[in-house]
């Protein structure tokens, strides 16, 4: 083979090999790349389209961005389940609920709480805007006798009061709220709505305001309370203290707190003003315990006790609890002690009682332990001794002869 074409073929092979090995290291990257790389993708390149994965072939997921949840972030608050109305017999106890729009959710909080009771109906005439101060908007002392003809209900429950802090219009101008005009203004009003209420001749279960997210707010409301309090009660009505129900050990607002069932939940709306439907419900618990007494009848759910002389009272968890009466351990016996209950025969007298096992079992006065045991306290006088014996006392002091000292026959030194 001629020379020349030796070195064509050469050359011809060189040419071809170095464009494969630049393929070669471009996709797979050269050895340190193969090495350390492991299945990590090389872009294509410039100019180069890659192609489109055939029709059934799986492709590569594009990742998940995941967004970062705050490790804080509270659980959603449960569905309050919400309970169907049964229809109401035709003679059923009427309660006439009103107020402001706080006594709107007691309103429908009472009507869950007797949802189930055919016997008791819940009326619900509320004014959500409607107050003592604005009585241009409604004037509820001047409309309570239509209502009541209206509406003919068997026991009156009021809650009022949230909108009250606003100036009132007075002849001579505006008095500002919580002034000492103010006050005495106000607190005539509740006297004409009060006289107003009782001249109607129902049972009224006047309730309490709860206290605001805002320490003006409680306060406003705490002052409310007290002339709601000492005017309802005056007038023989029965006034409900809702305030530690929906507040903490010092007093304040919380918009948490343990609802009917002793579980935490969120019991006040945002606005630090109003209710949710548990904080509804667990308000209508206060006024329902207080309908038996009101005169509703039988027509009280589960509020009223079994037993008359028990009670039922909220526990700091929102639980009612049963409790009966007091009996104090330190009065002396009734009179009536000896008496015998109907039908039992007549009992004898006990007539061992000087017998060790009756004083100790009934009268509860042990037997006198023998002399030197361990429980014998009995105090036994000191002997005298010898020498305090033989000698004479002068001025509390004891003079021994110096024969009582020194021991008998024994020579003095």
């Amino acid at each position: 083979m001629p020379l020349s074409l030796v070195r064509f073929m050469l050359f011809l092979a060189v040419a071809i090999a170095v464009p494969m090995g630049d393929a070669i290291a471009q996709s797979r990257g050269g050895f340190f790349e193969r090495l350390f790389g492991g299945d990590r993708e090389v872009p294509p390149p410039p100019g180069v389209i890659p192609n489109a994965p055939r029709a059934g072939q799986p492709g590569r997921a594009a990742p998940v961005q995941r967004k970062k949840q705050a490790a804080t972030a509270a659980a959603a608050e449960p569905v309050y389940p919400v309970a169907d109305i049964e229809p109401k017999e035709t003679d059923a106890r009427r309660v006439l609920v009103i107020g402001d729009f706080v006594a709107g959710g007691l309103a429908w909080g009472l009507d869950q709480a007797f949802a189930d009771n055919p016997k008791l109906a819940v009326l619900d005439n509320t004014d959500g805007s409607s107050g003592l101060v604005r009585d241009d908007h409604y004037d509820w002392t001047a409309s309570l006798p239509d209502l009541l003809a209206e509406t003919r209900p068997d026991a009156i429950v009021v809650m009022i009061g949230i909108n009250d802090r606003q100036p009132i219009r007075a002849a001579d101008g505006s008095l500002a709220v919580r002034s000492d005009r103010w006050d005495a203004a106000y607190t005539a009003r509740v006297e004409r709505f009060v006289a107003a209420l009782k001249a109607a001749g129902k049972p009224v279960i006047w309730v309490g305001e709860p206290p605001l997210r805002s320490a003006d707010g409680s306060a406003d409301m705490a002052f409310l309370n007290t002339v709601f309090k000492e005017k309802a009660e005056a007038a023989g009505m029965r006034f409900v203290d809702i305030w530690d129900g929906f507040a903490d050990e010092d007093g304040k607002f919380v918009a948490r707190g343990p609802d009917m069932d002793g579980q935490a939940r969120q019991l006040r709306s945002g606005d630090g003003i109003n209710f949710t439907k548990s904080g509804r419900r667990k308000l209508a618990f206060y006024v329902e315990r207080e309908l038996g007494p009101a005169g509703t009848g039988d027509a009280i759910g589960t509020a009223a006790p079994l037993n008359p002389n028990e009670t039922v009272e909220i526990g700091a968890d929102g639980k009612a609890r049963t409790v009966g009466p007091v009996v104090s351990l330190t009065d002396p016996p009734p009179a009536a002690v000896d008496a015998t209950l109907a039908g039992a025969a007549p009992v004898a007298a006990p007539t061992n009682t000087a017998d060790p096992v009756y004083k100790l079992t009934v009268e509860g006065i042990a037997a006198p332990a023998p002399p030197g045991r361990a429980d014998d306290f009995t105090w036994k006088a000191p002997r005298p001794t010898t020498a305090a014996a033989s000698g004479s006392v002068v001025d509390g002091i004891i003079i021994v002869p110096v024969a009582g000292v020194l021991g008998e026959g024994q020579p003095a030194k």
